[in-house]
């Protein structure tokens, strides 16, 4: 009994320290510093664009393929929050509904011990079905 509750105990806590190793990771790209743009010398200022005539529409620019890879991240602090709050409510749950599981397998084995359910002095001698708890 003692080895099925260490055994419970080690897989809570690596299903624990899992998504905390993962938060812990970061989660910023590695790459270089950005690139300058190069002037040469003696080259004219770039002229700013001309204003458009009102009645043409205004063209599209083609979308921007991008090389650097795309890692996910938080926008913002509330969003990093509101996932820590999942996680330790989440496993809260969790740790609850293992609790009252040992309870009621410490209820049961208390049961058993005490050999309430022996067929001479049980109070459910010739009934066919088995017992279950809270009868």
């Amino acid at each position: 009994m003692r080895g099925i509750r260490i055994l419970c105990l080690l897989a809570m806590v690596s299903l624990v320290l899992t998504p905390l190793a993962a938060l812990q990771t970061s989660t910023t790209p590695a790459s270089g510093p950005p690139a300058k743009a190069e002037v040469k010398a003696g080259a004219k200022p770039a002229a700013a664009p001309e204003a458009k005539p009102a009645g043409k529409p205004a063209a599209t620019k083609a979308p921007v393929k991008r090389t650097e890879p795309v890692v996910p991240a938080y926008s913002d602090i509330k969003q990093r929050s509101a996932v820590i709050v999942f996680y330790v409510w989440l496993w809260f749950s969790i740790a609850v509904l293992v609790y009252f599981l040992l309870q009621w397998v410490k209820e049961a084995d208390r049961v058993y011990k005490a050999k309430y359910y022996e067929p001479e002095e049980s109070p459910r001698k010739g009934n066919p079905m088995a017992p279950a708890l809270g009868e």
